[in-house]
């Protein structure tokens, strides 16, 4: 333990009773909902996965979702979390989904609106243009989501500035209800930003691991992957270009709920990644 750091924050008090386990492609995550808030929790996993979610939707605040085009983001806030003894780092967010709302995943709007056959010709699109038109048509047409290519496109520009390397199809998703459906609120930056240190080690320079990181759900370049959909779709996102100096005034806040031996090397970790990948 490293003497010094005190435990300054509110707290939320849970129990393991009332916890919700969701699947998730890097494992199971540990999430809450709150009535009384209407609130949902979740904690750490594998590193500072709350920071991450939290400094994402703070960036989005600086872009043009909210004045310029039709869709929304989750807007996260970093929580003390005192579950049974274990004193934890979370983060929490607003429920978005009013009542006779669900949320769809794209992975079972395909399963379920695809004959064997369509799956089988989408999976066997070889170009990277192709799978990403096909994905697009595919979700629009079985929604009547007329913007949902743009969607799409908005959600790659996201992760291949932040580096979100677990944007699978089941945390791609809509809105239904029984009008129809509706866009989502762009949500789940868990895994940007380097916050896995169970595969990258604060010990290592945040420039080597970019190189390793794939985008989903094709396997490929993030800029690849956000540069083909921009192509068929144009650009989606605007953001300014943030300084160093900029950056790090927004995320300092944030490492204060981390200890302080490490809060220096998750500042500058989130800060070089995206000082790198604004540029690119």
């Amino acid at each position: 333990m490293i003497s010094g750091w005190k435990w300054s924050f509110p707290e939320m008090y849970f129990l393991t009773n009332d916890m919700l386990i969701t699947g998730a492609s890097k494992g199971n995550q540990e999430k809450w909902y709150d009535a009384e808030s209407d609130r949902w929790y979740k904690l750490d996993q594998f590193g500072y996965e709350a920071l991450s979610e939290t400094f994402v939707s703070i960036l989005l605040e600086h872009s043009n979702l909210k004045a310029d085009t039709p869709f929304q983001f989750v807007t996260y806030q970093m929580e003390r979390i005192k579950r049974n003894s274990a004193k934890l780092v979370g983060c929490s967010s607003g429920n978005f989904l009013k009542a006779g709302q669900s949320i769809i995943t794209v992975g079972s709007l395909l399963k379920k609106g695809l004959t064997a056959q369509e799956l089988k010709a989408f999976a066997n699109t070889t170009s990277l243009s192709g799978k990403i038109e096909q994905l697009a048509k595919i979700v629009s047409e079985l929604t009547q989501l007329e913007y949902f290519p743009q969607y799409l496109t908005l959600l790659f520009e996201i992760d291949s500035l932040c580096l979100n390397d677990d944007r699978h199809l089941n945390n791609i998703a809509v809105i239904e209800d029984a009008n129809g459906f509706s866009y989502c609120p762009i949500f789940d930056h868990g895994a940007a930003l380097l916050s896995n240190l169970v595969i990258g080690s604060l010990s290592l320079k945040p420039a080597s691991l970019h190189p390793f990181l794939s985008a989903l759900p094709f396997g490929v370049n993030f800029s690849e992957q956000a540069s083909a959909a921009r192509q068929l779709f144009g650009a989606q996102l605007r953001l300014p270009i943030f300084s160093k100096s900029e950056l790090r005034k927004l995320v300092s806040p944030l490492t204060d709920y981390y200890r302080p031996a490490y809060r220096a090397t998750i500042a500058d970790r989130v800060i070089t990644t995206i000082l790198i990948r604004q540029s690119l």
